[in-house]
């Protein structure tokens, strides 16, 4: 919650409170409701769903399906690359013209290496899981931000409920010290001293309702729906670590595995592609000779290495380096988040149950106040100050029970829990 100074606003706030002390009695009800319907019938995984589909990265996560479904097709080719075609006319005409001639049409199949095809084979199957692992991950990352939204948002709306119905009290108040001024109970500057305080209170309820909307609109951003499920709360989850199956783990994990299938492939492509020929041949010496035909087979064989191998397995290497290192910080995140979320948890219901003792002493405070208040045993500044002390305590714990909530949620976001 914001905190608003109180001596920079007094200033101000009685000079306007002075002049619209016929129209004082601010009531919650000229707040307008945000344009947020609550649905009971909107569950958080269709929630999730929704939200999914309209995420910017969506279409990249279909493309990565067609890149990993195209690498496994590509395994299952019986060549590794398409045939040539090749073929040539030699002539004499030009020259000598004895009528020599010679025809050639060659087909050229290349060969996968030794243990590629396998290689290939691999990467497949290891990009396909790769690429499932990562929409797993991705709708993990996702269900993070929305949560995020969700609680934020619902933490702003009990702040400004909050604030309506204490701003309501004190409109009461306001209403009884009016009426004892009137009569002469109490004085005029007792009036303006509660019309001040009930400014202030006014001014932190527009601040929170400004909140509100601002949280309305991040929610509206990511969602693209004005709907609000009725019910977020979710139940605790029983996982007590980070295991084996967590999303971003396991999703690292399986880039990994393929970052480690495509370094084998690079090494196994290293040597030259043979390539088996199938040729026809036609020809002759000169116009008396009858024309030869021909049908020979071949095998052509690159001489030595090719120079752009060793640029393409370094960076194989550097790419499974960085798969190393990505495993390795994903696990060092994932504590720290899980570490985080508990402490936080286990803070949370801690002042909790601090807070549910001061809630109980404040509100029998205020009954016995209110009743010295009644009897003249106290002044009405004196009052105006009590009344902001259960102002903060009431906030504070209506908002802790929010917060528990939102900790829950942090916790089994941190475990790998979706929603």
């Amino acid at each position: 919650m914001r905190c608003i100074s109180r001596s920079v606003m007094a200033g101000c706030l009685l000079i306007i409170a002075t002049s619209v002390i016929p129209n004082a009695l601010w009531g919650a009800d000229e707040h307008a409701e945000a344009d947020l319907e609550f649905d009971r019938d909107l569950t958080l995984p269709a929630l999730l769903d929704t939200t999914l589909q309209r995420h910017p990265e969506a279409g990249v996560l279909a493309a990565g399906r067609a890149t990993a479904e195209a690498e496994s097709a590509y395994g299952r080719y019986w060549v590794p690359e398409m045939a040539e075609l090749s073929g040539f006319h030699l002539s004499d005409r030009q020259l000598d013209d004895i009528g020599a001639y010679e025809n050639e049409v060659t087909l050229s199949v290349p060969f996968w290496l030794p243990g590629e095809k396998r290689a290939q084979t691999r990467l497949g199957e290891a990009s396909l899981t790769a690429h499932a692992s990562r929409s797993v991950e991705f709708r993990w990352q996702v269900s993070a931000v929305l949560r995020n939204r969700l609680w934020k948002l619902r933490l702003a709306l009990r702040q400004w409920e909050l604030a309506r119905e204490q701003e309501q009290r004190l409109a009461d108040v306001l209403e009884q010290v009016t009426l004892f001024t009137e009569v002469g109970d109490l004085s005029r500057a007792d009036q303006l001293a509660t019309l001040q305080e009930l400014a202030i209170w006014k001014a932190e309820t527009m601040t929170l309702e400004a909140e509100y909307r601002d949280a309305v609109r991040e929610y509206a951003s990511v969602t693209g729906m004005n709907r609000f499920p009725a019910d977020i709360s979710e139940v605790l989850s029983e996982k007590q670590g980070i295991e084996d199956d967590h999303p971003a783990l396991q999703s690292a994990m399986d880039r990994l595995a393929e970052a480690t299938a495509s370094t084998d492939l690079s090494r196994q492509e290293n040597s030259a592609r043979p390539a088996l020929q199938v040729f026809w041949r036609g020809f002759s010496g000169d116009r008396l000779s009858p024309d030869v035909n021909a049908l020979g087979i071949g095998l052509a064989v690159p001489l030595g290495k090719s120079p752009k191998r060793g640029p393409e397995i370094a960076r194989a290497n550097e790419l499974l380096a960085l798969a190393e290192a990505e495993l390795i910080k994903t696990k060092r995140k994932l504590d720290m988040q899980l570490h985080e979320a508990r402490h936080m948890l286990e803070t949370t219901r801690r002042q909790l149950e601090n807070s549910m003792q001061m809630i109980e002493a404040a509100n029998e405070r205020h009954r016995l106040d209110r009743l010295s208040f009644e009897l003249g045993e106290f002044s009405i500044t004196e009052w105006l100050r009590r009344l902001s002390v259960l102002k903060d305590i009431e906030r504070s714990h209506e908002l802790l029970l929010i917060r528990e909530g939102a900790a829950i949620a942090s916790y089994n976001q941190a475990v790998g829990d979706t929603l």
